[in-house]
Order: structure tokens, then sequence, then C-alpha cells
């Protein structure tokens, strides 16, 4: 007796590996809301008051995201308005093998990684610097 496939296996490794979430965003949160008013029991709608809740809830969700996104912007302009300001100045920051390296900021490097301080033509991570000289 032969027996067939019930269903094929496909694999792309193009695919990207996205990882489970591990807290709920404002969306899925919406989503919940959503599906439970709609799936309610008409017999025994939600109460408002828990409607009200879940509201108050929802929106101090946003306004906690939204502070967040502009203290991270903040606290990215503090930090390259305090680094635009060692270009120029003598400095000693800790290499990445543990020894001290002195020498002029020549410039920054600004990219999604941070920022990172040019000295004798190596870049160096801002939270390195240990000594600032005029």
């Amino acid at each position: 007796m032969e027996v067939n496939s019930a269903s094929s296996i496909y694999y792309n490794p193009q695919d990207k590996f996205q990882p489970a979430k591990k807290e709920l965003d404002k969306d899925a949160f919406l989503q919940i809301l959503v599906a439970q008013l709609r799936y309610q029991n008409p017999m025994s709608p939600m109460d408002q008051d828990q409607f009200m809740t879940q509201m108050t809830q929802i929106t101090a969700l946003e306004q906690i995201m939204n502070f967040n996104k502009n203290m991270e912007v903040l606290l990215r302009t503090q930090e390259l308005s305090l680094t635009a300001n060692l270009v120029g100045k003598q400095v000693t920051a800790v290499g990445e093998d543990g020894r001290d390296v002195e020498g002029t900021v020549e410039k920054l490097i600004i990219n999604e990684n941070g920022i990172k301080l040019v000295i004798n033509g190596t870049p160096y991570d801002y939270d390195t610097v240990k000594e600032i000289r005029s």
C-alpha cells in the first residue's frame, strides 16, 4: 500500500527568524480589547467601569511609550552635544586591551551604534573616556 504525503515541507533559508515578543505592545493590547468587545456575551455585556479602566490603561501606555521616545531623543541630543565639545581636546581613554590611550579628539563618528571619538586615528566609545584636558 502506497502512502502519499499529506503536506509538503517548505524551507527557505532567506526567511528571517523573528523571536517571540516578551511584552505586549500597544497594537496587541488593542487587538485583545477589540476581540473582547466582538465576542462578549450579549446577555452579559462588558461592565462599563471595566471598559473605562481598559481605555485608561491604553491611554497611559501610549503616553508612557511617547515619553520614552522623547527621553531617548533628548539623551541622544545631550550626548551628541557633550561629545561635540570634545573635538580638539586632549583626552585619555581606555582601549580594548585595557590600556590607557592619550591623544587629541580628531572627530566624531555618529551611527546607529552610538557616538565614537576618533583619537590617534582609532575610534573609541564615549564611555571609555576617563580624563579630559584642555
